[in-house]
């Protein structure tokens, strides 16, 4: 069997890269490449993940023929905070994906990412929240939804609020990866204390 590879781009510290990378270590049909950061003192290429981390340019087109040359097929961002050019797109052919931790379309777009997105929830005393896997497009956090995940976030502080939507993140991300590219069903079973 041929494994799909996919290549991580992340900008912070790299939670969700790592639970990806621990996800599909050892899968028989998907291999992760490589991770890639736009940010040369990510806490993602110092976090001792066991594969290739490597900086970058954001933007640069030549990264198309590093990624392919390396085997990635599919581009997955696990918090990357910058949008992705046209070209990185038609690359992989709709195979561009992204976790968003908010129910999009609320609370998605321009500055609405980490903490402000959580901030913002909260303040707008919101009883849910959860989180949005997409595909990505040229308009930003506007592309296909493949999965959300909702939870209820009454009484929480935003800082509450953001850690159990990193866990969230980190159970569903790997698992609507894999079921995308061997298109399979989307999970339905979900963790403990998350609404359908």
């Amino acid at each position: 069997m041929i494994s799909t590879g996919i290549g991580i781009l992340a900008t912070g510290g790299g939670s969700n890269a790592e639970a990806l990378v621990h996800y599909f270590d050892g899968h028989q049909a998907i291999h992760v490449a490589g991770v890639w950061s736009n940010k040369p003192n990510a806490g993602v290429l110092n976090r001792g993940l066991d594969v290739p981390c490597a900086p970058m340019t954001h933007g640069d087109p030549e990264m198309v023929d590093t990624w392919k040359s390396t085997g990635v097929t599919a581009l997955v961002l696990a918090g990357y905070l910058k949008p992705i050019p046209d070209e990185w797109i038609d690359a992989f052919d709709g195979r561009v994906y992204n976790i968003h931790p908010a129910l999009l379309p609320n609370y998605g777009g321009k500055g609405m990412y980490g903490m402000n997105i959580h901030r913002a929830v909260v303040a707008a005393g919101e009883s849910e929240s959860g989180l949005t896997i997409h595909e990505v497009t040229t308009h930003y956090d506007e592309g296909p939804v493949l999965f959300q995940m909702r939870t209820r976030i009454d009484e929480l502080s935003a800082d509450e609020v953001a850690a159990k939507i990193l866990k969230g993140e980190h159970w569903a991300f790997p698992r609507v990866i894999e079921a995308a590219l061997m298109k399979r069903e989307m999970p339905s079973k979900l963790p403990e204390g998350w609404l359908k």
